[in-house]
């Protein structure tokens, strides 16, 4: 192949920018205020290193992006959820003037979800894969994998139900009633272009969806029930063709 006898002479020139792609910039600054640097958005164009206030400014409108943060020695994996940043809902991405609500989760216990025995290892998951503690988060669905979200609802007069809210800022609710797992439009339609064109699985893809979220920890990313309702996302995720064919069919309508 004549194009890759053209690239081989550069390969370790590639290799040597990609791993110097790893290392921090000099000085370690935020590019937005000049502070300290804490946090990298791998998915932002030029991979920017920010302080913690402006990578939640930068992604407010940005909550599927992954992020890491600097530990001293590398950057290590973390989540927008874990330098603060919380989803508001109903004005556009900017908070609630009432101040806002959040949906609760009622339920007793939090599951993390079914593992297979394999999957049961003795040590704490990654802070950015560990189940929050708090009940007030929601499990978000995207084409860049599975992550844990703070979201406010908006509480103005006749606002709609949470539900109807997240709908229209693009996130499909796996129920209708107090929902605690949403998956983004952009998942639903990327699953039927593989189920489609590739043959994939809801399960196959849901592993890819794993790998997307943590290629070093895949088996740490929940399946199954996550805190809610019984809510599943595998067989959810099987119903993924049938449920946005019938949100086509009502566009078209």
């Amino acid at each position: 192949n004549s194009y890759l006898q053209e690239w081989l002479p550069h390969k370790q020139t590639y290799l040597s920018v990609m791993l110097n792609m790893e290392a921090p910039p000099t000085p370690r600054v935020c590019i937005s205020c000049g502070g300290d640097g804490i946090y990298r958005c791998t998915d932002c164009a030029h991979r920017p290193v920010f302080c913690t206030a402006c990578c939640r400014n930068q992604h407010t409108l940005r909550p599927f992006h992954h992020v890491q943060q600097w530990n001293a020695t590398f950057f290590k994996d973390s989540s927008l959820r874990l330098a603060g940043l919380v989803l508001h809902l109903g004005h556009g991405g900017e908070p609630c003037p009432t101040g806002g609500h959040v949906e609760l989760d009622v339920s007793d216990d939090i599951d993390e979800g079914h593992r297979d025995p394999e999957d049961l290892v003795d040590f704490s998951p990654p802070p950015h894969l560990k189940v929050p503690e708090s009940r007030t988060f929601l499990t978000m669905v995207h084409t860049s994998g599975v992550q844990f979200c703070d979201v406010m609802y908006c509480s103005c007069d006749g606002s709609p139900d949470s539900h109807l809210q997240l709908m229209k800022a693009g996130l499909f609710p796996a129920t209708t009633k107090e929902p605690r797992t949403i998956f983004t439009f952009q998942v639903l339609d990327d699953f039927i272009w593989d189920n489609v064109k590739c043959g994939t699985s809801g399960m196959n893809y849901y592993s890819k969806l794993r790998r997307n979220t943590s290629n070093a920890f895949p088996h740490l990313v929940p399946v199954g029930t996550l805190a809610i309702h019984d809510t599943t996302l595998i067989p959810f995720i099987g119903q993924i063709p049938r449920a946005t064919l019938s949100l086509q069919n009502v566009v078209v309508a």
